[in-house]
């Protein structure tokens, strides 16, 4: 059952914020303005407005940018999925990166193929979840008996709804690309090691590379680039757990030019290194 953190209507003026991790997960409504999120492993940042929600991954590398003037008006959730983590204060869930906590990064719920369910950005989405969130937000700042056990029922509606949400995107994809494009993803799959580019994945769909990272967003949920790390992110944690090759054989295994690389990338996304990835899943 996931359980809420912390939850609040926040208004937050034009800024440039700073570079930081969560140990939880956040749900983010814009309910008025623009703001941009720069995520360590995209090259460009991305753009949420006024109707748009944000989900914000355990351990993700990312800095808020308020840029719509005076400010932002945001409805914001922290929670995780398996009520694992126990915190003092609102202030518990971001890292302090001078004394990381690795046991405290919380686990995301992942698909039958090992992949990310959520996505980052949703548009358009159900206003009955705008109004479970603030229903959320209400019983947290309250702290009525039994508020917890009402966080957690709306909580899973709300995820079950995103679920059901994301589906529906996936099923609306151009019907003229969507063959080319889960032939790709399986290619993507079965030549991770390959040193894949934007311009030649749409170069394969005879695309502009434009027009094909915006088609491959609105049919899986996410960027090509966010699609194949997490691919070898999820492939190397394989490897990790269930094989004895050397560290930096499984990073050559699934794309990555060198060890420092290899380490450097799988750090963002599972907060640990490697090889302390490896130590743990020994341990336990």
């Amino acid at each position: 059952m996931p359980s809420v953190h912390w939850a609040q209507n926040q208004y937050v003026l034009s800024m440039r914020g700073t570079t930081r991790r969560l140990y939880d997960f956040e749900f983010m409504y814009v309910i008025a303005g623009e703001m941009r999120v720069h995520f360590s492993n995209e090259p460009d940042p991305t753009t949420y407005n006024a109707g748009d929600l944000l989900f914000l991954q355990s351990a993700d590398y990312h800095r808020i940018e308020i840029t719509s003037a005076p400010g932002a008006q945001l409805l914001g959730i922290h929670f995780d999925f398996y009520d694992e983590l126990d915190i003092g204060n609102d202030l518990g869930v971001i890292v302090d990166e001078q004394a990381v906590h690795d046991d405290h990064f919380c686990f995301l719920p992942v698909n039958g193929q090992g992949e990310a369910i959520f996505a980052r950005r949703y548009t358009s989405i159900p206003q009955e979840i705008v109004r479970w969130m603030d229903v959320i937000k209400d019983e947290f700042m309250s702290a009525r008996p039994e508020f917890e056990t009402v966080c957690r029922g709306l909580m899973l509606l709300i995820i079950t709804a995103l679920m059901r949400h994301q589906e529906k995107i996936v099923r609306v994809a151009l019907p003229a690309y969507d063959k080319a494009l889960h032939e790709l993803t399986e290619e993507l799959h079965q030549n991770m090691h390959m040193q894949w580019s934007n311009s030649a994945m749409a170069h394969r769909l005879n695309l502009s590379e434009d027009h094909f990272i915006r088609l491959f967003k609105e049919t899986f949920g996410t960027t090509p680039y966010q699609y194949l790390q997490r691919i070898r992110h999820h492939e190397a944690i394989k490897y990790l757990r269930e094989s004895d090759l050397k560290i930096e054989y499984i990073g050559a295994l699934v794309g990555y030019k060198d060890l420092h690389q290899f380490s450097h990338v799988f750090k963002k996304w599972q907060g640990v290194s490697p090889r302390m990835y490896r130590r743990m899943c020994n341990i336990l």
